[in-house]
């Protein structure tokens, strides 16, 4: 009984941990190059799990002034929450059947560094505000 009893406590708990983490992560992430938005992650729980959007922009130097080239929206998959750490991935960059695997650890409070696992060894970590 004793042993259900604190099993219970436990799960109650975890589960209210990790409610009020998630709600650390719902919102607009935004990051920029040279003045342009070159990231967006739209995260939300709407339905219950967390599910969200990443925009990926490529942002061009040519003729002297930064702009957005290659605007991208992708599905997040399998996202994943582990303390002050997100994991996802998105599937389908720049038409490729490929997976990129992404980690996005929040540094401060509404701040957060976004990285690609496995975009190669020169794949730039890039610092991420969450917008009121």
């Amino acid at each position: 009984m004793q042993l259900t009893l604190s099993a219970l406590l436990i799960g109650v708990t975890t589960m209210l941990f990790q409610s009020s983490n998630l709600s650390n992560w719902i919102g607009v992430w935004h990051a920029e190059l040279d003045g342009q938005p070159s990231t967006i992650l739209t995260l939300a729980a709407d339905d219950g799990p967390l599910q969200g959007t990443l925009v990926l922009n490529g942002i061009s130097r040519d003729a002297g002034t930064p702009h957005i080239a290659v605007h991208e929206t992708h599905a997040i998959l399998h996202p994943a929450l582990d303390g002050t750490k997100l994991s996802f991935a998105v599937k389908g960059v720049r038409g490729s059947n490929t997976t990129m695997n992404f980690i996005v650890e929040q540094t401060s409070n509404g701040r957060a560094q976004l990285h690609c696992l496995n975009c190669g060894d020169d794949a730039p970590t890039v610092e991420m505000t969450k917008q009121d």
